[in-house]
């Protein structure tokens, strides 16, 4: 967990306005500098189409959405302005469209520390800010941490081995996320710290996102729909949010957002998943405010808002709820004022979207669109009119028969990228190559290693249209689904056929290698790994090298596999390869060269744990006590949710005297990995030593009963004495 990056700036701002509002609908206090001040809390669903929630008639319950909205206001028509997280949570946080804060896709970008966020606006006000977030797009490197006191992104640290591959093999293709409850379990203490302040808290739920794999109960209840079933799990995680404001006494004085990034494409338009199209399928998301009772403006509640608006109109609105001043340099809007009793019935916004990770991720033509009035215009290789009041799925296209709306529509698109556009703003970044492999594995396919250069904010027809792609990029999806679910063959299939379509395509490549490899075809594996073009952007041939290896060495040749890893890090040095070095030599018996190793992973990158543990543990078997507890102790700092680095800890200190401390651990460790049989044996041995036989007794059971006739559980059961 970490620290946010925070702006002081010329921004701060009284929190009143110098006059006061009248009695407000929601029974605020009188204006003044004894006033309560509001906190807000944000919470973003990724990945969550309006239509799939119960508030909006859909399939997914969500008690506590529907709770909220009962005590505040329902947006029927709240559009993202680009399906693509990243860019998308960057728009909420400034208030401006994409081309205006300069964050166009996933990965290659980062939000610049010149733009002022709404956290930044906050923070400058007097407000702790902590936030914490649930996948790879949205962590710190890219940005979107500037203004958070506390900013928690810690992902993967419970599936990693050595080699940087996923304990679980069939996660490998989902990569860096976390469920809704450890983001939760990461704010809750921050909540707990700073619920006497004022303070602005954001939650980032990536559950709704592929893959779709919701916990029990809503893997059982929503079999039909794990979609569903995932967003009523995090629907869940807002419940516990909502119930710990209500324990520390804040509910009523806390203004609360739930939104979404972006939608799905769940199969319209031939889109699987997001990204790819302009679509309403994908823009169209929830929104949900719950006011607060200590605002300068009165709100009346219960309603459901008809009018189109956006997510950049949330900044504006929260700046103006709490008195504080908005910019002028925004293209969202305050919707507050026709939020108050009696107020002025709201117009459709007009609104802009886009989504250019057609071009930057694929080389295929870019979409740019304008919600104006009925109409949307998408513009690109092949343009589209629809008139949303008649056909709000968008199906029938009426470019052809309505020329002279879409040429209107098209010039006031024009327009409004010459009133908006940033004149020489950058913001892309070099990447990668171990991001573009996490961003890949989430479905957002970046070259590395490149920057994407100036992009010219005018309207374009170059490229394939993204349309005619859609297919292709469902098929890759879809075959990833396959073989996530564990239908090999099925996969096999989908992406043999992508093969015919395009041979050298290093992503089908890699992936039917991963396939074969499972199958037990490592010779087949290697093949098509070998096959890969040598100056391939994903993966890159250091990255194939060390699938080589991993090859060679589940067919039993460890030398080779050291050679081929080895190989790979002269190419590019990593600490995830370096460790991988690091365990082949202790494998081979080299303790020497795997500590050496182990110390190059951290001079790589000193917060990469399952060096420090690994090389924690290699200490303590020496008896340098001392700088194992110290590597011990850092590591679980830098994860603290590494059921393995709990385990070894916990081991570490009960041959240390430190019994109280270890069964603590060991107990952490089964809470994160409940199929971690070896701590369980651990946990009864540790018992059984205390002479805690009640205690032992119940922990052999809760052993026995997850895993029967397992050798850890037999043991356990010569251990107490037990007559089987």
């Amino acid at each position: 967990m970490g620290l946010g990056r925070t702006k002081r700036s010329w921004l701060g701002t009284a929190l009143c306005r110098p006059a006061c509002v009248g009695l407000l609908l929601l029974g605020s206090v009188a204006c003044g500098d004894n006033a309560p001040r509001p906190n807000v809390v944000l919470v973003t669903i990724d990945t969550t189409r309006a239509d799939h929630l119960e508030i909006y008639g859909g399939p997914a319950p969500t008690p506590h959405l529907v709770a909220l909205a009962a005590e505040g206001i329902v947006f029927e028509r709240a559009f993202s302005p680009v399906p693509i997280t990243l860019p998308a949570h960057s728009s909420l946080m400034t208030g401006k469209v994409p081309f205006a804060h300069g964050v166009r896709d996933n990965g290659l970008f980062a939000l610049g520390e010149e733009q002022s966020t709404l956290a930044e606006r906050l923070s400058d006000a007097g407000y702790a800010t902590g936030a914490a977030i649930g996948a790879f797009p949205l962590t710190a490197q890219f940005g979107i941490d500037q203004g958070f006191d506390f900013y928690d992104d810690h992902l993967t640290a419970p599936f990693e081995d050595v080699f940087g591959e996923r304990v679980v093999p069939k996660t490998r293709l989902f990569f860096d996320e976390r469920p809704a409850g450890q983001v939760n379990a990461a704010l809750l203490p921050w909540l707990d710290e700073h619920a006497e302040s004022p303070f602005f808290l954001w939650a980032h739920y990536f559950d709704p996102h592929h893959p779709l794999t919701p916990p029990a109960p809503y893997d059982q209840r929503h079999a039909h729909d794990l979609y569903a079933g995932e967003i009523a799990y995090a629907d869940e995680a807002v419940g516990e949010l909502v119930d710990a404001l209500r324990r520390q006494g804040v509910y009523d004085r806390t203004v609360i957002v739930v939104t979404a990034d972006h939608g799905e494409g769940h199969g319209e338009h031939n889109e699987s998943t997001h990204s790819l199209l302009a679509y309403n399928s994908t823009l169209h998301v929830p929104l949900v405010i719950k006011p607060a009772a200590a605002m300068v403006r009165p709100v009346a509640t219960g309603q459901r808002i008809a009018a189109r608006v956006g997510l950049i109109d949330i900044m504006p609105t929260l700046l103006d709820w709490l008195g504080l001043s908005i910019p002028n340099d925004l293209q969202g809007r305050t919707l507050a004022p026709y939020l108050e009793p009696g107020a002025t019935p709201m117009r459709d916004r007009t609104l802009y979207a886009e989504t250019l990770s057609p071009r930057i991720s694929h080389g295929w033509g870019e979409l740019r669109a304008l919600f104006v009035g009925v109409w949307k215009y998408i513009h690109g290789p092949r343009p589209e009119l629809f008139d949303l009041a008649q056909d709000p799925r968008e199906r029938n296209d009426l470019l052809g028969s309505h020329p002279e709306d879409a040429e209107r529509a098209r010039v006031q698109l024009e327009r409004y990228l010459a009133d908006h556009a940033v004149p020489g703003l950058d913001s892309s970044i070099a990447i990668d190559e171990e991001s573009a492999r996490r961003l890949m594995a989430l479905g957002y396919v970046q070259p590395s290693g490149v920057t994407v250069g100036a992009i010219t904010e005018a309207l374009s027809e170059d490229g394939d249209p993204p349309q005619d792609r859609a297919v292709t990029i469902g098929m890759y999806s879809e075959a990833k689904q396959l073989i996530f679910a564990g239908r090999l063959l099925d996969g096999r299939e989908n992406l043999e056929r992508l093969l015919r379509l395009d041979p050298d395509n290093s992503h089908y490549l890699d992936l039917l290698a991963t396939v074969e490899s499972r199958l037990g075809r490592t010779d087949r594996a290697l093949e098509l790994l070998e096959s890969i073009p040598h100056d391939a952007l994903v993966p890159t041939r250091d990255k194939v090298l060390e699938s080589v290896g991993r090859l060679l060495l589940a067919k039993g040749d460890m030398q080779g596999a050291l050679e081929r890893f080895r190989d790979a890090q002269a190419l590019n040095r990593t600490a995830t390869g370096q460790t991988a070095v690091a365990e082949l030599y202790r494998q081979l018996g080299d303790a020497t060269l795997a500590e050496r190793h182990l110390e190059m992973a951290l001079e790589a990158d000193p917060s990469y744990a399952p060096a420090r543990l690994v090389l924690a543990v290699m200490l303590a078997s020496r008896d340098d006590r001392a700088a194992a507890r110290d590597h011990f102790e850092r590591g679980l700092e830098d994860h603290p949710f590494s059921p393995r680095g709990h385990y070894n800890y916990g081991v570490f200190l009960y041959s240390e005297g430190e019994t109280e401390t270890a069964l603590e651990h060991i107990r952490r460790t089964i809470a994160l990995e409940p199929d971690y049989h070896q701590a369980r044996y651990a946990l009864v041995e540790m018992l059984v030593s205390e002479e805690q036989e009640d205690a032992a007794l119940e922990a052999y059971l809760s052993l026995a009963q997850r895993a029967p006739g397992n050798d850890f559980t037999e043991r356990a059961a010569v251990l107490l004495e037990l007559d089987l």
